[in-house]
């Protein structure tokens, strides 16, 4: 587990180096709101869960829908403190051309522990992201995201505070146009965006709880197709969880 948080603070050293060494000639920003229900049900003495999650979620400073999604979950717990999850979600994105289906694969590793009133959890994420039919432009789009998040139990307070932060890397394909009866196709990589959370949740019984974040998103201008040109997001999150 020590070789672990090694990777874990090498990766984001080298997601701060890209973003020290971007050259960004333009920012874009937004300011985002992200709302979704969450249904969740344990089996075999909570080792085993399952969810559904149903979110929609605002752009263009929270005016119009820019996607919303349905999710299933599948996790298990195979030792103390390591699980493993995987899941889908049929994603309906709103393009340039009007709203088009998607679907992502996602996996899960996933590792957590407590230090006195602290309680730190470890996710690494494959996810494999493609349309759904015959579209144009069919990409498929792999990431790799890491992610760390610390919460700190405070006594006698039900608003118990989250810090998370959590690095993205792309591989997916770029279609370029340079003659217009003609195009090429070339694989392009890198580190593309960066998030950090801070949140809390309340906790209404056993069975009901309210989880509100905020998030600054940031998007690496160093990213092949985000063509030298930053964006940030300001996200607020609210979440309704039903534990069954």
């Amino acid at each position: 587990m020590i070789k672990f948080r090694n990777y874990l603070s090498i990766f984001l050293i080298l997601m701060g180096i890209q973003q020290v060494h971007a050259q960004d000639s333009t920012v874009v920003s937004d300011f985002e709101l992200w709302t979704g229900v969450q249904l969740k049900k344990s089996f075999l003495e909570d080792k085993l869960t399952a969810g559904l999650t149903q979110e929609f979620r605002f752009n263009d400073n929270s005016t119009s829908i820019n996607n919303f999604f349905t999710e299933v979950e599948l996790g298990y717990e195979f030792y103390k403190g390591i699980r493993v999850d995987a899941g889908y979600r049929f994603i309906r994105n709103n393009r340039k051309s009007g709203y088009l289906n998607e679907g992502r694969f996602f996996a899960d590793l996933n590792y957590k522990h407590k230090l006195d009133r602290f309680k730190f959890s470890y996710r690494f994420r494959y996810q494999n992201q493609s349309a759904l039919g015959d579209v144009v432009d069919d990409d498929v789009v792999n990431k790799y995201r890491l992610k760390f998040k610390a919460e700190y139990n405070i006594r006698k307070w039900k608003l118990d505070p989250y810090f998370a932060v959590e690095g993205f890397f792309a591989q997916t394909t770029n279609n370029i146009n340079y003659i217009a009866t003609i195009t090429e196709s070339e694989r392009v990589s890198g580190f593309e965006k960066l998030r950090f959370t801070i949140g809390t949740e309340y906790n209404f019984n056993k069975k009901i709880s309210l989880g509100g974040f905020y998030r600054y998103e940031r998007e690496l201008g160093s990213f092949p197709l985000n063509y030298n040109t930053s964006r940030n997001y300001f996200i607020a999150g609210v979440n309704l969880k039903f534990d069954l």
